[in-house]
């Protein structure tokens, strides 16, 4: 199956689902305070009375960069002890050709008509860099082609981490799948404005090295679990945009993008917790917070241990 992935469409898919950690947009999160901080650590142990089997949480990064991808012994352990592994969304064949048609626009527009020349040609080599030449990228609509552009430059046969889990899943023989459907990651930024779009993708086309430098610094501090620090790292502008559009994107990124989808995987995900033996991997910025899986799991009375799985030197 994952050879069949490896396809530009499965770029655009681990694209999309970057963009709940690693996403360069203005600032979503409030910042957390001293009395509210998050501990270090992206894996959480989640049980409950009558619940004979322990579940994890486990918070990513959805990148292939192996300082992220090499799995601690302790996440190793939660992970060979499931049963089940459910990732964000469910990545099989069928849902990647139903999505190929919500990225590209009608038979006879391209992306060349709907941004400047000069523009195009500085995105064609992004793209290619990221396993999408133009002859599959000349229809993409704008909001696809900035998805693409939040993902870093990878080495050739290299996976994000969320891929591989599904790959180490299907290929151990355990159930897997996904708490939210491709359509539904796609929708959430097809709600972005057309000319919202552009100027999304146009600041990201001119900001390539920012980005880059801010990826490095997001995927350090995800190494040492600094949950609180990714927050207050996102608080930053990492590319520059006019206010009125930095101002919808702080909304459309805590609401849409962080808040409501909350709020859904949590519901989906108890079934699996009811269970018990689950492997549940989501972005990391899915974690903290008010509005966070792991205040929401608590409230609905399960008990939540964190685990301190980080290199010591």
């Amino acid at each position: 199956m994952f050879a069949r992935l490896r396809s530009p469409l499965a770029a655009l898919t681990a694209a999309l689902c970057s963009a709940a950690l690693l996403a360069p947009l203005p600032a979503l999160a409030t910042k957390p305070t001293k009395a509210d901080a998050f501990p270090r650590a992206v894996l959480w142990k989640i049980e409950k009375s009558g619940v004979k089997k322990p579940s994890y949480l486990f918070g990513t990064a959805h990148v292939s960069d192996p300082k992220v991808t090499q799995l601690s012994p302790q996440v190793q352990k939660a992970f060979d002890d499931a049963d089940t592994v459910t990732t964000e969304v469910r990545i099989d064949y069928n849902g990647m050709l139903d999505f190929a048609k919500r990225v590209l626009m009608p038979e006879g527009e391209s992306l060349a008509s709907q941004i400047d020349a000069k523009h195009y040609q500085k995105l064609l080599p992004e793209l290619a860099a990221r396993d999408y030449p133009e002859v599959a990228a000349k229809r993409m609509k704008p909001w696809a082609a900035a998805m693409l552009l939040m993902v870093p430059k990878k080495k050739a046969g290299d996976l994000p981490l969320d891929l591989m889990l599904a790959k180490m899943a299907i290929e151990g023989g355990k159930q897997y799948t996904g708490l939210e459907t491709i359509s539904e990651q796609a929708s959430v930024f097809e709600t972005i404005p057309a000319d919202k779009q552009k100027t999304l993708l146009y600041a990201l086309i001119d900001q390539q090295p920012d980005v880059d430098t801010y990826y490095k610094k997001l995927i350090a501090l995800y190494v040492q679990r600094d949950v609180d620090g990714i927050v207050r790292f996102a608080d930053q502008d990492e590319v520059t945009l006019p206010a009125a559009d930095q101002a919808y994107f702080n909304d459309w990124k805590q609401k849409t993008l962080i808040d409501d989808r909350n709020d859904r995987m949590t519901e989906r995900m108890q079934a699996q917790l009811a269970q018990g033996g689950s492997f549940i991997a989501v972005g990391a910025l899915h974690l903290p917070g008010k509005t966070g899986l792991v205040a929401q799991l608590k409230k609905q009375g399960y008990t939540l241990t964190p685990i301190d799985d980080r290199k010591r030197k």
